[in-house]
């Protein structure tokens, strides 16, 4: 009798995580997001995941470098199809910086580039690897902090996200001409505006 009745609490149970699944994940499924049932409905659940995951590591490297971490997480984002990237699984490199000077551990793979003129080029490339996020993050600021253009953006009072889009459009951070529309785009499209609650927040917006 017991048995079958803790079997029964056990089948119930199950019932009721598979019909929170079919609905949408219960918002304690991401503790660093609000419980908003808009935007949980509304936002892909890989965008979902993969900013309540890394999330705190963005907020910390945002408050320490003062940046806004919704333009951290949207390149982030953008860069590693939300987590779907090999680089990112396999060598938490979330910005897609490469190794060529074999500077620490390096993780290599076929990567396609564009190329003015040739479109997107596919060549083996050795690119950063990483501990953890937080170690791809840190890097990526230090990245930008190293190359002359990023360093007007240090005289802009509350840099907002804008701000940092177009010095990295202007500094040619990346190969594609639509880089800094997609992050816009990102931004928009996700409701980071709703989708970041205030104490992940250090900087404007």
């Amino acid at each position: 009798m017991y048995k079958h009745f803790s079997l029964t609490l056990i089948l119930l149970f199950a019932g009721l995580i598979y019909g929170w699944s079919q609905q949408g994940q219960p918002a304690f499924y991401y503790p660093n997001l609000p419980n908003n049932p808009y935007l949980l409905q509304n936002v892909p659940e890989n965008v979902l995941a993969y900013v309540n995951e890394h999330l705190p590591a963005a907020a910390q490297v945002a408050k320490d470098y003062n940046i806004p971490v919704d333009f951290l997480l949207c390149v982030a984002g953008l860069e590693t199809g939300w987590g779907k990237s090999e680089l990112s699984q396999k060598a938490n490199n979330h910005f897609g910086i490469k190794n060529p000077y074999n500077e620490g551990p390096s993780y290599c793979l076929m990567h396609a580039d564009y190329v003015p003129g040739e479109g997107m080029v596919s060549t083996y490339t050795c690119f950063k690897s990483y501990p953890n996020s937080y170690g791809s993050f840190v890097d990526y600021l230090e990245h930008l902090a190293s190359r002359g253009c990023y360093l007007a953006i240090q005289d802009i009072p509350g840099a907002r996200f804008i701000d940092w889009v177009s010095v990295v459009d202007q500094c040619g951070y990346a190969t594609d001409p639509d880089y800094g529309r997609k992050l816009v785009s990102i931004k928009n499209r996700y409701y980071f505006d709703q989708l970041i609650q205030p104490n992940f927040r250090h900087t404007a917006r």
